[in-house]
């Protein structure tokens, strides 16, 4: 279960010096401790790509076997969009012990090679840029990488994703880019998608922010500036706040993108090109089942995920007045509306 920011926080000053405490060692969240290898699985947030990537990753495990509650342990947290969290939770995790950290997005992986031992297997997903993280070097086979750190690598196609805002309006020169420089991910994926907007002649008008409580309003101002398009990034302040660029699309006339497949039941949405989160979490389950089954991190490279998804919304389309050609909706995965 996730725990809000004001019940960590309170955990986290009420006299516990920096850590969080466990339960009992014969109680893991909650339940007794059964036979079977312990996992910590931290998020950054609680929101609908990170949920699916774990929902992604439990199914592996359970395929191959490894059943929460009956044959798995598991301590699930996450850290309420607090960097400070993560590395307390880190240390928790450390504590218990786990057998493996699960770590879904680069602040998590940064905390647990920061507090994990050499010894305690780290697998990472949703994550764009492990290289920023430190956790190796491109493209992450084996030797270029931490010994016992291996993961997936899912650096958002946003290449594609002006592709098919360029597919619905061939005259698109420029599209609006909400981000937090801040963060390691975002700042990555930001300059990706400058170099693809420049090699299409699509000019990028940025708004930065630093949390999620600004998106509102840099929205507006991109409005005001006329973008021809709104476009997403991995970004936790946009990922949180979406809906707001998304009221802002409707309320414009402004069609919205996204690479996060969630984001296409939202009203305002228009299409999303990204990969399937759950195939992201799938993928590190079968890598974590490796891991648990023996085989050490040290020989196995990480792995890109290649396979998009496209889902289109036809209700966002009609009230935004743009029209998806025939062969658009055809080749799309799921169509709203």
């Amino acid at each position: 279960m996730g725990m809000d920011r004001r019940s960590f926080l309170g955990l986290a000053g009420a006299g516990l010096g920096g850590t969080v405490l466990l339960a009992a060692c014969s109680q893991i969240g909650g339940n007794k401790r059964v036979k079977g290898p312990t996992i910590g699985m931290l998020q950054f947030i609680d929101a609908a790509p990170p949920n699916s990537v774990r929902k992604g990753f439990m199914a592996a495990l359970a395929k191959a076997g490894y059943v929460e509650g009956k044959s798995l342990n598991v301590i699930q947290k996450d850290a309420a969009g607090e960097l400070a969290n993560t590395t307390l939770v880190a240390k928790q995790f450390v504590g218990a012990p786990v057998d493996l950290f699960l770590a879904i997005g680069t602040p998590p992986l940064q905390a647990a090679m920061q507090v994990a031992p050499a010894t305690l297997p780290v697998v990472f997903c949703y994550c764009s840029n492990p290289w920023g993280a430190g956790a190796g070097t491109p493209p992450g086979g084996v030797g270029q990488h931490k010994p016992n750190v291996v993961g997936t690598i899912g650096t958002n196609p946003v290449g594609k994703e002006l592709d098919l805002a360029r597919e619905v309006d061939p005259n698109l020169s420029t599209v609006g880019l909400i981000y937090n420089p801040g963060e390691p991910n975002s700042e990555f994926e930001a300059k990706v998608l400058l170099q693809e907007a420049a090699r299409r002649g699509i000019r990028v008008e940025t708004q930065p922010v630093a949390n999620s409580g600004e998106v509102l309003q840099a929205a507006q101002a991109l409005a005001e500036d006329k973008v021809g398009a709104f476009v997403k990034i991995g970004d936790y302040a946009t990922i949180q706040a979406f809906s707001s660029i998304c009221k802002v699309g409707l309320e414009r006339k402004i069609p919205v993108y996204s690479v996060d497949p969630p984001d296409i039941d939202l009203p305002g949405c228009l299409g999303v090109i990204g990969w399937s989160y759950y195939d992201d979490g799938f993928a590190a389950g079968e890598l974590a089942v490796r891991v648990l089954k023996g085989e050490s991190p040290a020989k196995m490279a990480f792995e890109p995920l290649t396979k998009t998804e496209l889902l289109l919304n036809r209700t966002t389309a009609k009230a935004i007045d743009v029209t998806l050609s025939e062969p658009l909706l055809q080749r799309a995965n799921k169509v709203v509306g």
